[in-house]
């Protein structure tokens, strides 16, 4: 062979060998972004786009079955799941089983991040004992407790961060702005706590004239009468930031912002307002703009803006409205009911000088079978609840996806256990199901309407027993021992172990 067609042989193959390898490249890249993106084959051999579920419990280490098959990690773990229903069971020894139905979107990450599982034999202890109690609030992040006795002058603010309680004593004649020494008469009521839970939003309320008061329970006396202090009568108050520095205030129609740093009102920022809510420095507002106040709107209207934008305008003629706002990850959303309409926009929420920026987008619009009265959001932003009567309705932002569920009562308040878990007491006893209404269980004998509480390690349920105090042989209350106090009823803090 010659040797000049045998270097054009050479070539040939060189170039041949380089376009195949290019093409299995370019093959090989190509089938990974596939199996990144969550194509394969099924059980079927048919070729579709799965997603990832990712499956976490309280306590860890649980097992997991997925359509009846046994996994073989525990959680907390990821798996590929065909896009679908599926079946998941979760269960521990010595715990009670989690299960329930979930749908999988194809291409997308579902985070099953609620599951929690309740031990079947408990171990309870008394931790301390409370005389005709007042007020019992735990905190929103799941760490404190804030109790008030009847007859006291004093309230207790107690860390339930690790095995021992700790407590200290809260002057309420300093934190309430009363210079009295009587017993202070009337309701107090806990309305909210800031986000690291120092401080404390409170109404008060006698002969009544209810005056609102922000309460610094590790310095009571840098406490705020914002009524005496501002000169106003309010009807409405809204922590605006985590440090609780500065409040969202109604007064007479009008919303104002108080500094309380600086100890200053602004002038009136939205004035015809019927009702509020806000999610940190926005606010979410119904406003009457006609004459004779019947047309309402929806808006939005954010701290340091010259005026709000309108989302929805309503038809009906003075409807039953309530709204909720939140902030999932770098989501925004605001929800409302109109009578039994249920609508939930999410994105971004409006500037006023920007209008044509409005980047919030309908993810539902549902009749309901009832018309809700309450709304509540989960701590972390991710759930918006609707309640009335004895019917609720949960919206998942993340998935979407919303669900329906029905209560042995008719439901008065909103009770989070923890970020995912509600809670209620019938018939003495305290039932608990998943946001969604899944997953239905009794796990207290109680016999008071006092809150329950599991702690932000997940370590205990915190839960208050109530007896009748002892009277001895002549009627009297006897004195006081190391487990009761002397009243007519003793409240009893206990906790049992969870893991």
């Amino acid at each position: 062979m010659d040797r000049q067609r045998k270097k054009k042989l050479q070539n040939t193959r060189i170039i041949l060998t380089n376009i195949f390898m290019g093409i299995s490249v370019i093959g090989i890249v190509f089938v990974m972004m596939l199996i990144a993106m969550g194509y394969g084959f099924d059980e079927k051999g048919n070729f579709e786009q799965s997603g990832l579920i990712q499956i976490s419990s309280n306590p860890r280490g649980a097992t997991v079955e997925i359509d009846g098959n046994i996994q073989f990690s525990r959680t907390n773990f990821n798996k590929m799941l065909s896009s679908g229903s599926h079946r998941v069971k979760i269960s521990k020894t010595g715990y009670d089983t989690w299960e329930k139905t979930i749908n999988v979107d194809a291409g997308l990450l579902t985070r099953v991040e609620w599951a929690r599982l309740f031990p079947i034999e408990t171990e309870t202890s008394a931790v301390a004992t409370f005389s005709n109690l007042r007020l019992a609030e735990f905190s929103s992040n799941r760490k404190y407790l804030f109790t008030i006795e009847h007859n006291a002058t004093v309230g207790e603010y107690s860390s339930l961060q690790g095995e021992k309680i700790n407590s200290q004593k809260v002057s309420l004649h300093e934190a309430l702005g009363d210079n009295s020494e009587r017993i202070l008469e009337g309701a107090i009521e806990l309305v909210a706590w800031n986000e690291s839970c120092n401080k404390i939003l409170v109404t008060w309320t006698r002969d009544d004239k209810t005056t609102w008061h922000l309460i610094d329970l590790e310095n009571t006396d840098k406490s705020t009468n914002l009524n005496k202090k501002f000169g106003m009568t309010f009807t409405d108050v809204r922590i605006s930031n985590d440090s609780a520095s500065k409040l969202w205030a109604l007064e007479n129609g009008n919303i104002h912002i108080i500094d309380i740093s600086n100890q200053t009102i602004s002038g009136v920022l939205v004035s015809d307002v019927e009702q509020f809510t806000n999610n940190k420095d926005v606010i979410s507002y119904i406003s009457l703009n006609d004459e004779n106040h019947n047309h309402r709107k929806i808006n939005i209207f954010k701290e340091g803006e010259k005026g709000s934008t309108t989302i929805f305008e309503l038809e009906e003629n003075k409807p039953s409205i309530t709204i909720s706002m939140g902030t999932y990850w770098s989501e925004s959303w605001v929800a409302f009911s109109i009578n039994n309409h249920l609508i939930v926009y999410s994105g971004k929420y409006p500037s006023f000088d920007r209008p044509s920026k409005n980047s919030l987008k309908e993810i539902l619009n549902q009749n309901l079978e009832y018309t809700p009265n309450l709304a509540s959001t989960n701590q972390l932003g991710r759930i918006a609840i609707f309640a009335g009567n004895a019917n609720i309705t949960s919206v998942d932002i993340e998935t979407r996806n919303h669900f329906n569920t029905t209560t042995e009562k008719e439901i008065t308040k909103l009770n989070w256990l923890d970020d995912y878990l509600i809670w209620e007491i019938v018939d003495d006893k305290a039932i608990i199901r998943d946001f969604d209404g899944d997953n239905r269980r009794e796990i207290l004998n109680v016999n008071n309407s006092h809150p329950i509480n599991i702690t932000e390690d997940n370590h205990w349920l915190y839960f208050f027993e109530t007896k009748e105090a002892d009277i001895d042989k002549d009627g009297k209350v006897k004195e006081a021992t190391e487990d009761t106090a002397p009243a007519d009823t003793i409240y009893t803090l206990k906790r049992q172990k969870l893991n």
